[in-house]
């Protein structure tokens, strides 16, 4: 691993090529969590990805970083704790709950507004500067989500579709607390160790959501959802954590945030093509002001 770090600091086309291909991860993602929860409720798909993820980073970093893994844990415990409560274990089961009725696609979309719940958070406990600009990317970004989900879908909008676009909207504002809690913690230590400890602790709390019934059914669950839960912990997690966080090391970190945009474009087009999700003038129109809307908070 050390030696990709080492390449990803030298080869520009190196690390687009392993970006786009995160964000391609990212963005099937959705598919692989709306097709999970046909079969495991949305606490059991956290346990599903997370035990894995856990055990994995653990693999990897505790035979050569043990030392730094028990000073983090003695120093940041708590905060650790935290990240991977907000980050993964309640932003996975607020994602995967609202994808039980919203469409993989829109919900790409939703989450796109992780930037905006992060701003929103930042100028209250980062002394983040207020912006008008960013203040109207905001206004924007929100009027898109509206227009997505009142006309993204093509049918009629029903109280049972608005409730559970409002419980996927509750995973950005998840990942954006995970964002700010974390920021003190990354400042002092490295950022793939905190994640991939956080990651642990995630995944020693979602065994409290593994029941004997769950355990039970495991056996007769068809390959394509373990297919989808392996996707969803290694490639969309360890993989794509270990890039994403070792790009930062040697790139400018707007340039690298840019890539996220993807995540929604794959979300939608995927989404369309594996589970036949229309793509309506509605979701386009709406997903072009969100994304605009990001832009402009994100926007330096």
């Amino acid at each position: 691993m050390s030696s990709l770090s080492e390449r990803l600091a030298k080869g520009r086309v190196l690390w687009i090529l392993l970006l786009v291909l995160v964000t391609l991860f990212w963005g099937n993602s959705f598919i692989a969590i709306k097709h999970i929860v046909a079969y495991v409720s949305p606490l059991e798909l956290v346990a599903l990805r997370f035990v894995p993820v856990a055990l994995t980073f653990a693999a990897i970093l505790l035979p050569t970083r043990g030392d730094e893994i028990r000073e983090l844990i003695r120093d940041e415990g708590w905060r650790l704790g935290l990240l991977g409560l907000t980050g993964a274990v309640l932003y996975n089961a607020f994602l995967a709950w609202g994808e039980t009725e919203v469409a993989a696609g829109t919900a790409s979309l939703i989450i796109a507004l992780n930037p905006a719940f992060i701003y929103v958070l930042s100028l209250f406990f980062l002394g983040e500067t207020f912006r008008w600009t960013r203040a109207a990317g905001l206004a924007v970004a929100f009027t898109g989500l509206f227009v997505i989900v009142r006309w993204g879908s093509g049918q009629r909008l029903t109280l049972t579709t608005a409730k559970y676009a409002l419980i996927t909207m509750l995973a950005p504002s998840m990942w954006a607390i995970y964002t700010v809690a974390g920021k003190s913690v990354v400042r002092r230590h490295p950022a793939l160790l905190v994640t991939g400890v956080a990651m642990m602790f995630a995944g020693l709390l979602s065994l409290v959501f593994v029941r004997p019934s769950l355990v039970a059914r495991l056996p007769t669950l068809p390959l394509s959802f373990w297919g989808a839960v392996l996707f969803l912990a290694w490639p969309c997690t360890v993989f794509a954590f270990f890039v994403w966080f070792s790009v930062l090391e040697h790139r400018d970190a707007s340039r690298v945030a840019g890539f996220v945009y993807l995540v929604p474009m794959f979300g939608v087009s995927f989404s369309q093509w594996l589970l036949g999700e229309p793509i309506t003038a509605g979701l386009l129109v709406g997903a072009s002001i969100l994304i605009a809307g990001v832009y402009l908070v994100n926007r330096r």
